[in-house]
């Protein structure tokens, strides 16, 4: 066996390839797949806003400007409203080429605009600079989260805290209000953990008895949870068994099959994570769910989260 080149060690990097012409679509997309990368295509604005969500993340976006419906100027905005399209570039393809549609694309969020037709080479060489430029910011944004990583984290289920999480929440009810996007959350509170057996005195609470399985228990818990949602989605944790989750881009009329996940995902977590043999811990999930709406702050979104009978 020929040994592994340090080419194949590289992942594939992931295209979302956008244009209502059928044709033009498919020409993209196996020239790009010749070129080592995975081309995902979308036919229309609609689509295109899904798969981002739903299939990304991207390393970059190709997106045709002049679709029927939901052009690619607004579909590029709600893209660049998320915080993973904020750091997603965003090429603009468009049978204009006059400079004032330019400075649309441009305003309008996208980081490159060529005008149709399009030459290949050109469009491989803007690709490489994106995503080198992308590189770069991935590499000073990771160093910089390392030292935000402790702030916002929640330590023991690797969940976000809740000062992070209300911070987050005001800023996404901003984007939806500006963008028009649905936005909902998701309030849980994890039932059947252990108590105490001796509630009389605290003192006979130690670590063996009651901290150390809880702990272990909440941070199974934490993962678990976190493997049921899309990248974009956001979990934290408020307080002993409480969860928060927050699905921008999300109306309450689709969030019941993420609420079933979720549930089946508690009810899995063993009694003694690490044990695969053993038998489960017996949880559950006590959820809430509220949508944003008109004028509704942080604060009052949650509150209507709060869970009030078993879902």
């Amino acid at each position: 066996m020929a040994p592994e080149t340090q080419e194949s060690k590289e992942p594939t990097r992931r295209v979302l390839v956008v244009d209502d012409d059928n044709d033009a679509l498919k020409i993209l997309s196996d020239f790009l797949e010749a070129r080592g990368f995975a081309a995902v295509p979308a036919q229309d604005g609609h689509e295109a806003i899904a798969r981002f969500h739903d299939d990304g993340p991207f390393d970059i976006v190709i997106l045709d400007v002049m679709m029927p419906g939901l052009d690619g100027l607004e579909v590029c905005r709600r893209m660049k409203a998320s915080p993973h399209g904020q750091i997603t570039p965003v090429l603009l393809l468009s049978a204009r080429s006059d400079t004032r549609s330019r400075i649309a694309g441009l305003y309008g969020g996208a980081d490159d605009y060529m005008s149709k037709p399009v030459d290949l080479r050109e469009l491989l060489a803007r690709i490489d600079v994106l995503l080198r430029v992308r590189g770069r910011y991935r590499e000073l944004a990771e160093r910089r989260g390392d030292a935000l990583a402790v702030a916002m984290s929640d330590g023991l289920t690797g969940a976000v805290n809740t000062a992070y999480f209300k911070i987050r929440l005001s800023e996404e009810i901003d984007r939806a209000d500006r963008y028009n996007l649905p936005l909902t959350v998701i309030v849980a509170d994890l039932v059947g953990l252990p108590e105490p057996e001796d509630t009389d005195s605290l003192e006979h609470v130690t670590e063996e008895r009651f901290a150390g399985p809880v702990d272990r228990l909440l941070q199974a818990t934490g993962e678990a949870l976190r493997g049921k949602l899309r990248r974009h989605d956001l979990l934290a944790r408020f307080r002993r068994g409480r969860f928060a989750i927050l699905l921008p881009h999300t109306g309450r009329h689709v969030v019941q099959p993420t609420i079933e996940r979720l549930r089946s995902a508690a009810g899995e977590v063993l009694l003694n994570p690490g044990d695969d043999d053993g038998p489960t811990a017996g949880l559950d999930l006590h959820v809430g769910v509220a949508e944003l709406g008109p004028k509704m702050d942080a604060q009052t979104l949650l509150a209507m989260a709060e869970p009030r009978s078993t879902t």
